[in-house]
């Protein structure tokens, strides 16, 4: 800062009621006979508004944690998509009756992700012949053998019904329920 800076800055100090013209004039004296003493200050920035400065930090936190929200969306759909749970495809591939027997050849595959413990059960559903109801036979294990992902296995169950109902069941009576 300079004499002029100096004087400019007395002279503001003067107006604003911080100096009194008797302080003024010995300010302003020493200053024109020591042009030395003038102050030297270093340049200041212009320092930011407060809330400029929070707006802005506020928009990078709500980035941050869109980003973080994000990240976790993502890592939960790969994750679902790669170790996912476990998906069992069951496909009835032959079904015969023998008087009471009715014989179910079925194949299942995992396409999911984990390792399925691969119990799955068969049931016939009818309607009953008198109406109305439904004949449901007793559940039978198809399978019962953990199915790694992509692997495949096939069982075969016997399924004891009334022979009066057995010749009357087709595939899509057949129902199978695999966990």
């Amino acid at each position: 800062m300079g004499v002029a800076d100096e004087l400019a800055r007395l002279i503001a100090e003067r107006d604003a009621g911080e100096l009194s013209d008797e302080e003024f004039e010995a300010a302003k004296a020493d200053v024109l006979a020591h042009p030395e003493r003038a102050r030297v200050e270093p340049e200041v920035d212009e320092v930011e508004p407060l809330s400029a400065q929070r707006r802005r930090n506020r928009r990078r936190a709500l980035l941050a944690a869109a980003l973080i929200v994000l990240v976790l969306v993502g890592w939960v759909v790969v994750s679902e998509a790669t170790i996912g749970g476990a998906r069992l495809e069951v496909r009835v591939t032959s079904l015969t009756t023998n008087g009471d027997v009715v014989a179910v050849q079925a194949t299942v595959t995992n396409v999911g992700g984990r390792a399925s413990q691969g119990l799955c059960k068969v049931w016939v559903t009818l309607p009953h012949p008198g109406g109305g109801t439904r004949f449901v036979s007793p559940r039978a294990t198809l399978t019962n053998s953990p199915i790694p992902p992509g692997g495949r296995l096939s069982g075969l169950v016997e399924i004891l019904v009334t022979a009066d109902v057995a010749r009357h069941v087709t595939m899509r009576d057949v129902a199978v329920a695999c966990r």
